[in-house]
């Protein structure tokens, strides 16, 4: 947080002393380093930090919130992660990342260097940032071991039949791709709500 605040530190200043002339209190932040355990217990919310497995991203966490015997669990960014299994067991709600192909995918074959089609990214690239994030392969194993009523989808590059169809090689419960806006109330029964589409 100091060095998120030292990058913001021109934009503080003109806020604050010439242009809307925001109080300095403001900006103040107050950040609380965790570690794997209860991060917040209040008014009957508990929310759980659990490490899971980003590759080289250490530590890397997910969270598991629970209120009146019901649970959603956040995968943050992570590869297949027996500790996030562990945490989201019994779940009512499990909003997990997923990247847009499966680490077989005959795209990587081929020289690492070459740029991939249609991108910016060389093979080489592309694996690596893959291979410290779930596909969907790996995604529908994860649901199938946990289980939830819901599974969810985040951090996706795009809603693709693709993703459909892997994880569903693995995995035959519910699951959706979240979306901005969309609200998933979780109760005795879990509902979803979407923002309507202008012009429908």
């Amino acid at each position: 947080m100091e060095h998120l605040q030292k990058a913001f530190v021109f934009d503080i200043r003109v806020r604050r002393d010439v242009d809307e002339r925001f109080p300095a209190s403001g900006i103040k932040v107050i950040a609380t380093d965790i570690r794997e355990g209860i991060v917040y217990q209040a008014n009957g919310v508990k929310v759980t930090a659990f490490l899971v497995d980003h590759g080289p991203v250490k530590p890397a966490f997910g969270y598991r919130v629970e209120y009146r015997q019901h649970s959603v669990v956040l995968s943050g960014d992570t590869r297949p992660s027996e500790n996030l299994v562990k945490f989201a067991k019994g779940a009512d709600l499990l909003i997990h990342e997923v990247g847009a192909r499966s680490k077989q995918d005959p795209i990587f074959t081929g020289p690492p260097d070459e740029l991939l089609p249609n991108s910016r990214a060389t093979r080489r690239q592309a694996k690596t940032v893959l291979d410290h994030h779930t596909d969907p392969l790996e995604a529908g194993r994860v649901f199938a071991m946990v289980k939830p009523k819901l599974a969810v989808f985040s951090h996706y590059p795009g809603r693709s039949a693709t993703i459909l169809t892997l994880v569903r090689q693995t995995y035959d419960g519910p699951f959706e791709f979240g979306e901005d806006g969309m609200t998933i109330d979780v109760g005795d029964t879990i509902n979803i709500r979407r923002l309507p589409v202008p012009g429908k």
